[in-house]
């Protein structure tokens, strides 16, 4: 019974992750359609060769406010975005935005074709309902002397690295110093399922704290985020929560399901996520704390079941 139900959890999963869609909507100053840039994570242009497709003025989308937008969905999890003039015959110079990154759901903007002014007006279309502290897992906790920071990522996402710097200093915060920077530690899901990940980084030192952080799985990322220590962030940027000090409780050395005792169903949550990579069970499946799980995971809490016996 139990494989019937990990398997239809699975293709539950997959099918929420293949229906995902990024809807992207604008308006423009001059009222011309602009042209489109789109990649994803890997570098995939998703909308055509730079400088991508001019928008379709008949494909449109009117708000409630009467406003007629140009608008294009694009089935991912999260895109990437450049707004421009089209150039001249397609040559240089563009009129364009900077890079937008980590698009998500459905977003507004405003360009100006003239100056490659652009504006995020999502949340005057897209009504803020809050953020719910109970969605979280039990594991997402303050964490004492430490940089420290929490993701949300989608439920297609199997790993999670962090690149964490101080645009000031130009400190690094990462042990690898290199891009996609370190893999950090899978410590649960939301109560929707949503693969929750923690980075604990160095000691905090007075002045030089991470002013930006990036999360990424190695080809999709966010854009770069103000860093805010305890924060809670998901892929499209935004600052879900800030876990207060000594909020949350430290977890069981062992108990991997967060049932509060270590018992063999902690060996099977593991087993589940090494084969299955279904984390359903898993509240604090990294035993090593090495950033990962592995079967040195297993090993550890086989430990800890023959120390107590």
């Amino acid at each position: 019974m139990k494989k019937i139900s990990t398997l239809l959890i699975a293709i539950a999963c997959v099918a929420i992750t293949a229906n995902a869609t990024v809807t992207v909507n604008v308006r423009t100053s001059t009222g011309d359609a602009p042209y489109l840039y789109v990649w994803d994570g890997a570098g995939t242009a998703l909308n055509g060769a730079w400088p991508g497709t001019q928008m379709d003025e008949a494909q449109t989308y009117v708000t409630v406010d009467g406003l007629v937008w140009l608008t294009q969905t694009f089935e991912e999890d999260a895109i990437n975005i450049i707004f421009n003039d089209g150039g001249i015959d397609g040559e240089e110079p563009f009129v364009k935005t900077e890079d937008i990154r980590g698009v998500t759901g459905t977003a507004f903007y405003t360009f100006d074709p003239e100056e490659g002014d652009y504006e995020d007006v999502t949340s005057t279309y897209i009504t803020d309902t809050g953020f719910d502290i109970n969605t979280l897992p039990n594991t997402v906790v303050y964490v004492e002397g430490k940089e420290f920071a929490y993701f949300i990522a989608p439920l297609s996402w199997t790993k999670c690295n962090v690149w964490a710097w101080n645009g000031t200093t130009g400190t690094n915060f990462t042990t690898s110093g290199a891009w996609p920077g370190d893999p950090i530690t899978l410590i649960g899901n939301t109560t929707d399922g949503n693969p929750v990940y923690q980075w604990i980084g160095p000691d905090i030192v007075e002045g030089d704290s991470p002013t930006g952080i990036i999360f990424n799985n190695g080809t999709t990322q966010t854009a770069d985020l103000e860093y805010v220590a305890g924060g809670v962030y998901n892929l499209a940027g935004k600052l879900l929560y800030t876990v207060p000090a000594g909020g949350g409780d430290t977890p069981i050395p062992g108990d991997v399901n967060g049932d509060g005792v270590v018992t063999a169903a902690d060996i099977t949550a593991l087993y589940d996520w090494l084969l299955n990579t279904d984390s359903t069970n898993i509240v604090n499946g990294d035993q090593t704390g090495d950033g990962i799980i592995t079967a040195a995971d297993i090993t550890a809490v086989y430990s800890i079941l023959l120390e107590d016996n």
